[in-house]
């Protein structure tokens, strides 16, 4: 009897310790700001910037608006990555820079990068979103590109 008693309470103990556990770890993610960039010039590539603070990080990921013919893209950068998010006609999504627009080496920029996250985030959405909604999804879904050895990154 006390051997069973002792196997609930241990498995109730493993339970709360795992639900602990798992909201801490995405507990950064839901707890972001969006700001704009107030001393931002724009220029020949970007219009408008943004910057996108996790938790009470002091290292905030930059997001710059670049307008073209198809559409708006959102360059999102740090020290360790860079991805754009496009809004176009056919929709939102994630894409790879080109090579021609990257700054962080392609080396570091992969370890960082989830290729499978990045791969299921091309369509996020199947039609245009405005500009707040297009801020929010990259909020919202920026960090789970983001691999599991990387993350503190981001916080």
């Amino acid at each position: 009897m006390k051997i069973r008693v002792i196997c609930i309470l241990f498995m109730a103990f493993c339970a709360i310790s795992f639900s602990v556990s798992a909201g801490e770890k995405n507990s950064f993610i839901d707890d972001y700001k969006i700001s704009v960039v107030e001393d931002f010039e724009p220029n020949k590539l970007f219009h408008q910037s943004w910057e996108i603070t996790y938790g009470e990080s002091n290292r905030p990921v930059q997001v710059f608006l670049k307008e073209t013919k198809k559409g708006k893209q959102y360059i999102v950068r740090t020290k360790y990555f860079e991805v754009k998010y496009l809004n176009t006609k056919d929709g939102f999504g994630v894409h790879p820079l080109k090579y021609s627009e990257a700054t962080v080496p392609e080396e570091l920029n992969s370890k960082v990068i989830n290729q499978a996250q990045m791969n299921s985030q091309k369509v996020i959405s199947k039609s245009k979103v405005d500009q707040k909604e297009a801020l929010e999804l990259i909020a919202g879904f920026l960090p789970e590109l983001v691999n599991d050895s990387y993350k503190n990154i981001l916080n």
